[in-house]
């Protein structure tokens, strides 16, 4: 990938007073290429615009911008697939990177991005949170799904993984090549979870996502947020709740990871081999046998063959969670001794 074009795609909707922050941590990137900044201004109120057409002459990168003022909802999906459409405009068979506009990438984040980029398909980064409103609930939250993660990758290690992971699959910080880009049919033009549908659909393609904790982008933990459902919005949920938050069950994640493993050694082996992971999945061997034919590799027959477990998948609080996912990590270690 040396000498690739790169862009990064941002989508701002009234960010006048956190998007300067952006430009100039993106002026501060250390060991990076060349790269352009496509910013897509979506029915913007405030003087985003101006402010980014103003500071662009002082920044050592390139800025290209689009617009819709057609006074439509917020629709955040939408506004970064049209955000990367210009990125990929100016690298069509290049490297692409996203983040959002009141976020602050670390001075290595592009650096570090194509250096993930170099093991796997699609690289998503750290997201931590930026200093000021604090959210207390939703740092324990993140402590305990960087636990499920690093379960996940006990059970079903992979090679593309990075040794510093993380549970993240935000479009804060996200990056993927033009082409694996297209293939998966880029971000979906939903109000939310855009970012999650993207890997879902680049992981059922075969595609490797490597959750790298190296790539580091720090975000607002404000409340009023421009997506409605985003992370704003859940922010502001946990600060109201009267009850913990309920979460999956770690238990019924632990069995996906570890169908999926089985699945990912079994993929390209003799049909004799698909017959034992019927029974757990409760799926007729002709039907495993015929996705495994759709599948290019492991890692695309691992997401698309491994459902809910056959009870469903339950929920927990998370003071449960995290007692119950320390039984998993103990019968883990006591079973790897």
């Amino acid at each position: 990938m040396t000498g690739a074009e790169v862009a990064i795609a941002v989508p701002v909707r009234d960010e006048a007073d956190r998007l300067p922050r952006l430009l100039n941590a993106l002026a501060r990137q250390v060991g990076a290429p060349r790269f352009t900044l496509a910013l897509f201004f979506d029915n913007c109120a405030d003087d985003s615009l101006a402010i980014a057409r103003r500071l662009a002459p002082t920044l050592p990168y390139r800025i290209i911008t689009d617009c819709c003022d057609a006074g439509r909802p917020s629709n955040a999906g939408l506004a970064r697939r049209r955000a990367t459409a210009l990125a990929l405009s100016v690298a069509p068979d290049g490297l692409l990177l996203t983040t959002d506009a009141d976020s602050c990438p670390a001075p290595d984040w592009v650096a570090a991005t194509l250096a993930g980029l170099a093991e796997a398909d699609v690289v998503a980064g750290r997201i931590v949170q930026q200093p000021g409103h604090a959210a207390p609930l939703q740092a324990r939250l993140e402590v305990y799904y960087d636990r499920l993660h690093a379960l996940r990758r006990r059970l079903d290690p992979v090679p593309w993984e990075a040794a510093d992971t993380h549970h993240w699959t935000s479009a804060a910080s996200l990056a993927m090549t033009s082409a694996v880009y297209r293939a998966a049919g880029g971000f979906p033009p939903l109000g939310h979870g855009e970012d999650a549908t993207f890997a879902d659909a680049a992981a059922r393609l075969g595609f490797a996502l490597r959750r790298d904790g190296a790539v580091r982008v720090a975000t607002s933990t404000r409340r009023d947020g421009r997506a409605g459902g985003g992370f704003a919005a859940h922010l502001a949920t946990l600060d109201t709740a009267e009850q913990p938050p309920l979460v999956a069950h770690p238990a019924d994640e632990a069995w996906r990871y570890a169908m999926q493993a089985e699945a990912r050694q079994r993929h390209g082996c003799d049909r004799r081999f698909y017959a034992r992971l019927a029974a757990p999945l409760r799926l007729p061997l002709a039907e495993i046998v015929a996705v495994a034919a759709e599948c290019t590799n492991g890692e695309a027959f691992a997401a698309r063959i491994v459902g809910a477990p056959p009870g469903g998948m339950r929920t927990v609080t998370l003071p449960d969670a995290e007692r119950l996912i320390a039984g998993l990590e103990q019968d883990r270690l006591e079973g790897a001794a």
